[in-house]
């Protein structure tokens, strides 16, 4: 039995139990142990299960096997990637650039990968590449995905209106999450504008961090690329002292109730 995408990157409604129903394509699967499965591969040495069985439920380190840097990080979103630009938490490249790089280098498909930035540099003869000829209908179905939205009855309405003024003013988010996708397309920015680890930059081939989109918030805590910010308000807490904001407790709280309905 093989691993897909779906693997990660979809979960379930529960209709008929926990666990059980009607699969949610897109979104990220943070109830998954992605590290214990590797760690039960049969000889794998004991310093690498170690290191495999110590990764949270819904964090991957998709470099580990490269650099042996162990720096897992949340496995993301993917929904809402149409119009996005830059996929990747360090935005190598569109998602496709992605999608190759996970299927034949972590998926092990039959396929070929060459990123000379990354040292890697793997090919079969094209009439053995099982890969790239799947990638354009594989890009096509996951911008097809949108966020989900915000269930209804969740967020107060009003506090919701008052954070989006001070989103668009005085907190001046859309400096970077602007537009329909609130992102800033092709613009990378260095972890320390934004107070980020820079760990998992510095292991990337740009060195930076792309503008997440903010997409579907409410559903995929937890939230930066280390998963350090475990809910909305501890992101907004994060920018308030990172940037100075100075928000009073009313406008964060306004903020967040905003936030939560992207």
């Amino acid at each position: 039995m093989g691993i897909t995408c779906a693997l990660c990157h979809s979960t379930v409604d529960d209709a008929i139990a926990a666990g059980i129903g009607r699969r949610k394509d897109g979104w990220p699967n943070h109830d998954l142990r992605v590290g214990t499965i590797i760690s039960l591969t049969p000889g794998l040495p004991p310093t690498l299960v170690s290191v495999y069985a110590s990764w949270p439920p819904g964090f991957y380190d998709a470099r580990f096997n490269f650099d042996g840097i162990n720096d897992p990080t949340v496995i993301p979103p993917a929904y809402g990637l149409h119009g996005v630009g830059l996929e990747t938490y360090t935005g190598e490249g569109p998602v496709s650039y992605w999608n190759a790089y996970v299927a034949v280098t972590q998926m092990h498909g039959r396929g070929s990968f060459s990123d000379p930035r990354l040292g890697v540099d793997i090919r079969v003869p094209a009439s053995e590449d099982l890969v790239t000829s799947k990638l354009p209908a594989l890009r096509a179905y996951q911008r097809s995905l949108e966020a989900p939205p915000t269930p209804a009855g969740t967020v107060d309405a009003a506090a919701a209106a008052r954070g989006r003024v001070v989103f668009e003013g005085e907190a001046g988010c859309t400096s970077c999450h602007k537009g329909p996708r609130f992102t800033d397309g092709g613009n990378l920015h260095d972890p320390e504008e934004t107070d980020m680890d820079p760990t998992h930059a510095e292991r990337s081939t740009t060195g930076q961090y792309r503008t997440t989109p903010l997409r579907g918030l409410w559903q995929h805590a937890p939230y930066f690329h280390d998963g350090s910010a475990l809910t909305l308000e501890d992101v907004v807490d994060h920018y308030d002292d990172a940037l100075g904001l100075d928000l009073s407790p009313g406008e964060m709280a306004d903020l967040v109730a905003y936030l939560g309905t992207l």
